[in-house]
C-alpha cells in the first residue's frame, strides 16, 4: 500500500474542501479560516488530513471584510485622529492578510512570511490606539504561524501558535490551533506530542461536529500506529468506523489487525469495507465518476480498471489471503459487489500457480478468465503457449489479445517473439517497435530488440538497446551481462572487464561471470594473478567446472607451484574418472616434485589404461632413469 494512506502528505489546493468533494468559502471568496491561517494546509507539505477547514468556520460576513489596499505607511498630522489611524491600519492589515493568502497560493513563501510579519507589526501599532480588536490580533498571529509553517520553520510556528493560545484563552477556534500544532508534530515524527494536541483539540470540539471529530480520531489513530501502539490505534479507528464509516479508516484498521495477526478481526474488517460500498456511503466523487466512464469504454475490450475503493479492497484481500481456504472465502464475499477485484485476485492466483510450476491449473484458470478479462488472460495464455514451444497457438492468442486491447504492449511482444522464432526478423522488429510506441519503457521489447540485432550481427545497435535498458534498470544483471558479452565479442577486453566487474558487484557469486573475468585477464596478458584470482573464486562457488579447474592447474604449473596443481588435477580426475588426461597431468606434475611418486602414478594409470602409449613411454623412461640412478 502507499504510505500516503495514513501519512496524508497530499492536501487539496485552495479553497480548502469542507468535506470530500465540495468546498466552502466566505462571501468574498476567501474563507475566514484562510484569513486566520489555520486552514492553509494546501501550502504545507506532509500534513495529516484533519487540518483546519473552511467548512467549520462561521460566515465571513459577521467579521470585518478585507478592505482595499491602503497606503503602506501611517501618515499622522494635526488633522488625523486616533480613530482615523485605527481605520487606516485596519485596512492595511486586512490587505496584508489577503496578500499572504495569495502569495502562499502562488508559492511565494518568503514574500508571504514578510507580509505576515508586517501585518503583526501593524496590528501591534494599532493596539496602541485601540485594544478592542482582539480578533485582528488572533488573525495576524495565526497567519504568521501559518507562514512560518509554510516556510518549514516549524519551531517558530509552534512558538507563535502557543503565543496565540496564551493570549486568546477560550477562543472558539483554539481547537483549530491545536490541530495545526498536532500536524506539525506529526510531520516531525513527534507522535506523542501530536497525539496530545489532537486530543486537546478533540476535547474542545462540539459533539455535534461528528465529521471533524472523525477526522481527528483518524489522525490520532495514525499517530498511534506510527508509534507502534496498535491497540490504541485500533480503538480510534474503530470509533471512526462506528460514527462515520470510511474506507481508509477501515483499511487502516485491517492493517493493525494484520500486524497483530488477528485473522478473525481481519475478516470482520473486510466485511465492513464491503459494507461501505454496499451502503453507498463511500465517496470519491470526481475520481469514481471518471473511472466509471472509463469502465464503460473498457467493457467492450474486457480490460480491468479499478476505482480507489477497489484498489483498497484488492490490497486488503491480498493481505488476508494466506491459504486456499482464505482465497475461496474472499472470492465468495467479493463476488457480487467487487467483480473486478475478484478478477484481479484470480489472475494473481493463476500467476502464483505458474511460479509454483502448476502450469495445468494456471492454464485452466486463465481460460476461465478469458470472458472476464480477455486481454490480460489471453496475453498470459499466449506466453504459456510460446514457452511450451507452440508458436502457432501463441501467435493466434496474441492476435486475440490485441483485438481486445490494441494498446497491449505485452501482446505485441508475444507476437514478435513468434516471428523471431520463425526467423522473420523484420516482422519481429516491427512488432517490438510497436510495443515501444505503446509503452516507451517496455523492458521485454527493448531487450528482445537487442537480441534480434545481435542475431543479425549488428552489435552496435544491440549495444545501444542494452545501454538504454541499463539506464532504465541500472541493477538488472541480465542487461549488464549482455553489454559485457557484446564488448567481449567485439574484442574490447578492457571494456568487457569493466562491465563484468559491475556484474560481479550485483551478483558476486556467479561462477560463469568470474570465469569469464579470468579468461579476459588472461587475454590481456597483463595481470595473470588477477586471472588466477577470479578462476579460484569461480572454483569456490562452483567446484565442478572442469575447464576452470584445468586453467587453475595449468597456471600453478606455470608458476612452478606443482603441489597445488596436483590438487586441482585430482579434483578434475574425480569429476571425470574415465578421462586419462587428468591422470597424465597429475603424474607430470609429480615428476617435477618426486620421480618415484610420478612413476607409481604412471604405473597405476597404466593398469587402468593399458593401451595408452604416452603412459607406457613415461613408465619405461622413468624406470630406466631410476634404475641407473639407484645405488648398488
Amino acid at each position: 500500500m502507499k504510505d500516503s494512506t495514513y501519512d496524508f502528505s497530499h492536501t487539496p489546493a485552495m479553497p480548502v474542501p469542507s468535506s470530500r468533494g465540495d468546498s466552502s468559502s466566505g462571501s468574498d471568496g476567501i474563507s475566514f479560516i484562510s484569513r486566520l491561517g489555520t486552514s492553509s494546509s494546501s501550502f504545507r507539505p506532509n500534513r495529516p488530513w484533519t487540518s483546519s477547514r473552511a467548512s467549520d468556520a462561521i460566515s465571513v460576513s459577521s467579521y470585518r471584510t478585507f478592505g482595499p489596499h491602503a497606503e503602506n505607511n501611517v501618515v499622522s498630522n494635526e488633522e488625523t485622529t486616533p480613530v482615523d489611524v485605527v481605520k487606516l491600519l485596519e485596512k492595511q492589515i486586512n490587505s496584508l492578510l489577503e496578500e499572504t493568502v495569495f502569495l502562499k497560493q502562488e508559492q511565494k513563501l518568503v514574500d508571504c512570511l514578510d507580509k505576515a510579519k508586517e501585518a503583526v507589526k501593524k496590528e501591534q501599532l494599532m493596539r496602541k490606539y485601540d485594544k478592542s480588536h482582539g480578533e485582528l490580533m488572533f488573525s495576524t498571529l495565526v497567519n504568521l504561524a501559518s507562514a512560518y509553517e509554510a516556510n518549514g520553520m516549524n519551531e517558530n510556528a509552534l512558538k507563535t501558535y502557543s503565543l496565540v493560545l496564551t493570549k486568546q484563552k477560550g477562543h472558539p477556534f483554539a481547537g483549530r490551533i491545536r490541530i495545526s500544532m498536532g500536524n506539525i508534530y506529526y510531520a516531525q515524527h513527534d507522535y506523542p506530542s501530536a497525539i496530545k494536541n489532537y486530543e486537546m483539540a478533540l476535547d474542545q470540539l462540539s459533539k455535534d461536529n461528528q465529521a471533524l471529530r472523525s477526522k481527528l480520531k483518524w489522525n490520532i489513530g495514525n499517530a498511534f500506529f506510527r508509534s507502534c501502539r496498535l491497540h490504541e490505534a485500533i480503538k480510534n479507528y474503530q470509533d471512526v468506523m462506528d460514527s462515520n464509516p470510511d474506507d481508509q479508516a477501515g483499511f487502516n484498521l485491517l492493517l493493525c489487525h494484520y500486524a497483530l495477526g488477528d485473522k478473525g478481526a481481519m475478516r470482520q474488517d473486510l466485511m465492513n469495507l464491503v459494507g461501505i460500498r454496499a451502503d453507498g456511503s463511500f465517496k470519491h466523487d470526481f475520481l469514481d465518476q471518471v473511472l466509471s466512464m472509463a469502465d464503460e469504454e473498457a467493457e467492450h475490450h474486457k480490460c480491468i480498471r479499478l476505482s480507489a475503493h477497489d484498489q483498497l479492497m484488492l490490497t486488503a484481500a491480498r493481505l488476508y489471503v494466506q491459504s486456499k481456504d482464505d482465497y475461496d472465502w474472499i472470492c465468495n464475499v467479493l463476488e457480487e459487489s467487487h467483480e473486478h477485484v475478484v478478477t484481479h485476485l484470480e489472475l494473481e492466483h493463476a500467476i502464483k500457480n505458474l511460479k509454483r510450476k502448476e502450469v495445468t491449473d494456471a492454464t485452466e484458470l486463465l481460460k476461465e478468465l478469458q470472458q472476464k478479462s480477455r486481454a490480460v488472460a489471453t496475453t498470459n495464455l499466449s506466453c504459456l503457449s510460446f514457452l511450451a514451444g507452440d508458436s502457432c497457438t501463441a501467435s493466434g492468442l496474441a492476435d486475440i489479445a490485441l483485438e481486445a486491447d490494441r494498446y497491449n504492449a505485452n501482446a505485441f511482444v508475444n507476437k514478435g517473439n513468434c516471428f523471431f522464432i520463425d526467423g522473420d526478423f523484420a516482422s519481429a522488429k516491427e512488432l517490438y517497435l510497436a510495443a515501444i510506441n505503446v509503452k516507451a519503457d517496455c523492458f521485454e521489447s527493448i531487450y528482445n530488440l537487442g537480441l534480434l540485432s545481435l542475431s543479425q550481427g549488428n552489435a552496435e545497435t544491440a549495444l545501444q538497446a542494452f545501454e538504454k535498458l541499463h539506464k532504465l534498470t541500472p541493477n538488472n544483471p541480465e542487461v549488464i551481462y549482455q553489454i559485457a558479452d557484446i564488448y567481449d565479442l567485439q574484442g574490447r577486453p578492457k571494456d568487457a572487464i569493466k562491465w563484468f566487474c559491475v556484474l560481479t558487484a550485483r551478483i558476486p557469486n556467479d561462477s560463469n561471470t568470474l570465469s569469464r573475468l579470468g579468461q579476459l585477464y588472461l587475454n590481456v596478458n597483463e595481470e595473470p594473478q588477477e586471472a588466477l584470482y577470479y578462476y579460484l573464486e569461480s572454483f569456490r562457488n562452483y567446484p565442478v567446472e572442469v575447464d576452470v579447474i584445468s586453467r587453475i592447474g595449468s597456471q600453478f604449473v606455470k608458476d612452478e607451484l606443482y603441489e597445488k596443481s596436483v590438487y586441482f588435477f585430482q579434483q578434475a580426475a574425480l569429476i571425470q574418472p574415465n578421462e586419462v588426461t587428468w591422470g597424465l597431468m597429475i603424474a607430470s606434475a609429480l615428476r617435477c616434485i618426486d620421480e618415484y611418486d610420478s612413476l607409481r602414478e604412471y604405473e597405476k594409470l597404466l593398469l587402468r589404461f593399458p593401451d595408452n602409449t604416452e603412459c607406457k613411454r613415461n613408465v619405461m623412461t622413468l624406470r630406466q632413469k631410476l634404475s641407473k640412478d639407484a645405488p648398488y
